[in-house]
């Protein structure tokens, strides 16, 4: 079943029970008003009748006394304290036919006669003083039930009526709320169906549920989307970065199996050339995996580390492996902050590491302290980056120069990897570059300061 359908059902079932219980309040409220009414319009004629007989004789045989006081269509009987019937008139014959009750207490009884139904009132009255007698006026209620039914059919014709109402307008105001679910549906059958990424048209400025989730409908496809276009740039830059390493293995390989065990120098060349390109495809691979492993929280734990020797360490082993000359420069003797020191060496490392590949001169290690951030910042005097491509270069993959980067064995990982690892204890990563003066990328960590 339809949503829509579903919404108009139950809207219409709900009214409906609310109109049938409203008019079934209405239709008691109306009898019980009625029957009050009436009830005292009998007492009051009955308390009449009761003054009469002390000061007229209502009970002598003259029955014109007594019509003059019975009500139309009513019947007026009075009984002696013997309850024996003293005197009555009717207007109306066919309440000659009620029967007498032997009651001495005042009281209302509704009772039918003749199949129609009618309201009888018995008033107590003195009888020389002693005794009490009794005065019965009996009233046909034919006006008061086709009042009611009247209203019963009113009632029933209105709720139908609403009823009705209700089913049209519950499948347009349905129809009005669902569109946004009806296009969004649309949207994702489209979406199955063709592959494309596409977004839903919203219209107008509210802010209901509606047009919340459709909004979040349509960022959800934007993500979606770019997670799909880097992906297969991922896709892309991985076939090609891989295809020059294993073409060359694969020509050289060729070269030693027709000709390098003969000749040492193409074999020493062969194997050179081999061996370089394993080592590419091996860095290539560990950054891969390394960038994709970032997509999950670490399990590693905040040390509190001194940053100066810990920095120094990582220096030394470069400037040993990399013979490059790094300074480390600190404006404090000590700075102590509470880090996760694996994360931490990792993007120091990737820092060096772009530095020395993209700069032939003296590379900069600066730590500074500024009320409670500490920034710890690389910088070496190469090329620099163009400020078009500064926004970009934490993107995966991406590369300022193509050409350059594979001379170098770049793959346009490593500052992505470096603000991802740097995001994981709460630092920010920052970069500023200068055409012909060189780059310098900051690390910059929060509320980590120790005493």
């Amino acid at each position: 079943m339809k949503i829509s359908t579903k919404i108009q059902l139950y809207s219409s079932l709900f009214l409906s029970i609310m109109l049938v219980l409203l008019s079934i309040i209405v239709l008691f409220a109306f009898l019980w008003i009625s029957v009050e009414r009436e009830e005292d319009l009998l007492e009051d004629q009955a308390s009449l009748i009761e003054e009469s007989i002390m000061e007229k004789d209502l009970t002598a045989d003259d029955a014109g006394l007594l019509e003059a006081y019975t009500p139309d269509d009513a019947m007026v009987r009075i009984f002696g304290t013997d309850g024996t019937l003293i005197k009555k008139f009717a207007d109306d014959e066919d309440l000659l036919g009620l029967g007498v009750r032997s009651v001495s207490e005042k009281g209302y009884d509704f009772t039918k006669v003749d199949g129609d139904y009618v309201l009888t009132y018995r008033h107590p009255y003195p009888d020389e003083g002693k005794k009490l007698g009794m005065i019965e006026i009996t009233q046909p209620q034919d006006t008061l039930l086709d009042h009611l039914t009247t209203l019963a059919l009113v009632l029933a014709g209105a709720s139908l009526f609403v009823i009705l109402l209700s089913v049209v307008a519950g499948k347009w105001l349905a129809r009005l709320i669902l569109k946004p679910l009806s296009i969004m549906s649309g949207t994702m059958l489209d979406i199955e169906k063709s592959g494309e990424f596409k977004r839903i048209p919203l219209a107008g400025q509210s802010k209901d549920e509606l047009q919340v989730m459709g909004e979040s409908f349509n960022r959800m496809i934007v993500r979606l989307e770019r997670n799909y276009d880097q992906q297969q740039q991922f896709l892309s830059d991985a076939s090609h970065e891989l295809k020059t390493p294993i073409t060359v293995i694969e020509s050289y390989s060729s070269l030693l199996k027709r000709w390098g065990m003969k000749d040492a120098a193409i074999q020493e060349e062969a194997v050179e050339a081999i061996h370089h390109e394993a080592i590419r495809m091996k860095r290539l691979t560990e950054h891969l995996l390394q960038a994709a492993s970032q997509a999950g929280p670490s399990a590693d734990m905040e040390e509190k580390i001194e940053l100066i020797p810990f920095c120094e360490q990582i220096a030394q082993t470069l400037r040993r492996t990399g013979n490059r000359d790094i300074e480390l420069q600190s404006e404090v003797k000590e700075i102590h902050a509470k880090t996760i020191p694996g994360q931490l060496e990792q993007v120091l490392v990737i820092l060096l590491d772009n530095a020395m590949k993209y700069s032939d001169g003296k590379i900069q290690i600066k730590i500074k302290q500024q009320s409670d951030k500490i920034f710890i910042s690389v910088k070496d005097h190469g090329p620099g980056i163009s400020p078009e491509h500064l926004p970009h270069v934490f993107e995966r993959f991406y590369r300022v120069d193509s050409s350059r980067a594979r001379k170098t064995g770049g793959n346009g990982l490593g500052l992505s990897i470096a603000r991802s690892l740097v995001e994981s204890f709460d630092g920010t990563l920052d970069i500023e570059s200068e055409l012909g003066k060189g780059t310098e990328v900051t690390i910059i960590l929060s509320h980590q300061i120790l005493i």
